[in-house]
């Protein structure tokens, strides 16, 4: 099986968990931004899936590239954002929004090919497959 998407929303980077005292105890959050991406993520590749998704324990291969808007002062021959947010933190906000929803788990992904270049509209472009 092949999922093969492009999500038209503004990557976002996985923010650190934030920590709040509520009644005398700390617990950790996710920010509202993060959250927010998350949710619109799996509401957007809904169209795409089908109600299918992978099996539980089959290896998978990710392919992913976040589009980000060009700021009008950078100058044209400059193609890859070479500046935050780190692509890592991309990827970590891609797979928390498919994992239990497209992919079981997403401990499944054995190989990722991942990139971020500059691109209008803002999107993700993302394949997913079944390791041979």
């Amino acid at each position: 099986m092949i999922l093969e998407a492009t999500i038209y929303t503004q990557p976002v980077a996985k923010a650190r968990a934030r920590v709040a005292v509520r009644n005398g105890h700390a617990i950790a959050y996710t920010p509202a931004k993060t959250k927010n991406s998350e949710t619109e993520i799996r509401c957007l590749i809904r169209e795409h899936t089908r109600g299918s998704t992978f099996g539980k324990g089959v290896p998978l291969h990710l392919v992913a590239i976040f589009y980000v808007e060009k700021p009008a002062s950078k100058p044209k021959r400059v193609k890859y954002p070479t500046t935050r947010p780190d692509i890592d933190n991309f990827l970590k906000t891609l797979l928390d929004a498919l994992n239990g929803y497209v992919i079981p788990d997403d401990s499944q992904i054995v190989q990722i090919i991942a990139s971020k270049a500059y691109g209008s509209p803002a999107r993700i472009y993302l394949k997913i497959s079944e390791v041979e």
